[in-house]
């Protein structure tokens, strides 16, 4: 009879946590003040723009608000990633900054969005927590370390950058000492 009494228990906090969790998400609301249909996920805004591009809608980036608390409890942690793209000096840029205890992440951003949603929260999170505690230049310093090591390792391979081939700069640096 005690299993019995300890099975109802369980069964009923299980149902009674579940009921909660529905609950929060009915908690949502789906107009704003004036009426207006409210749009929490850029997917749902995009399959009504499509419908509809001349959409009247309020958004509420949830996104963007879950990434920047996740990011900020990742910093409280001791945890920092950096993301970016330099095809050339990644590899360089990430053996410096992990001497920093940051880890990297290579990607591309996207430049069209949805109105309303900001899909880079937690990495501009991280690489604005990176400027504050290193400095505004700590990166591009790491990056112009990295590309001038990676021109004069590869000194017979082209590097353009700005119309200019940077093998004159650091390889004239280089022949000079």
């Amino acid at each position: 009879m005690h299993k019995v009494r300890i099975f109802f228990l369980i069964t009923f906090a299980l149902i009674s946590c579940n009921q909660k969790k529905i609950e929060k998400k009915d908690d949502l609301k789906k107009y704003d003040e004036n009426g207006k249909l409210i749009v929490y996920s850029e997917e749902v805004y995009f399959k009504m723009w499509i419908k509809n591009n001349n959409l009247n809608v309020t958004v509420i980036d949830t996104f963007c608000t879950n990434q920047k608390s996740r990011a900020k409890e990742d910093i409280q942690n001791g945890k920092l990633v950096y993301f970016g793209y330099h095809p050339r000096e990644f590899k360089k840029m990430t053996e410096k900054l992990k001497r920093y205890g940051i880890q990297t992440k290579e990607y591309l951003r996207r430049d069209i969005g949805m109105p309303g949603f900001k899909p880079y929260c937690y990495e501009d999170e991280m690489n604005n927590e990176i400027s504050r505690k290193y400095g505004e230049n700590f990166i591009d310093s790491i990056f112009i370390v990295s590309q001038k090591e990676n021109v004069l390792e590869n000194p017979n391979v082209e590097y353009i950058e700005a119309g200019k081939d940077l093998r004159e700069k650091y390889l004239n640096i280089k022949n000079s000492h």
